[in-house]
């Protein structure tokens, strides 16, 4: 089992990692379609995180129509419930020792 971090770990942890604030489409980070954003601010000290796009029905469509190709490919959907806990697992693992 990893060991425990403390708060000041964590804090100190987040001061050096980017916050990606587009929409994650189709294996690619875009800007919303209408270009609008908001500021997403830290729910601790209330400070500014990021600019984070406004998705709308539009991003969406093309989420939703990028979900379907990807099942429809089976890259994922086409593997047993077995070989998904085996690649999950070793995804958590590969998490943990980061």
């Amino acid at each position: 089992m990893p060991e425990s971090k403390d708060r000041t770990y964590w804090l100190d942890k987040a001061q050096t990692l980017p916050i990606e604030g587009r929409a994650f489409i189709d294996g690619a980070y875009v800007d919303a379609q209408n270009r609008a954003t908001f500021t997403s601010f830290s729910p601790i000290d209330g400070a500014p995180l990021a600019s984070v796009a406004q998705c709308a029905s539009a991003d969406v469509d093309l989420a939703v129509a990028a979900a379907r190709r990807s099942f429809e490919a089976g890259v994922w959907s086409a593997l047993s419930a077995r070989e998904r806990k085996a690649l999950l697992l070793n995804w958590a693992q590969l998490l943990e020792a980061q």
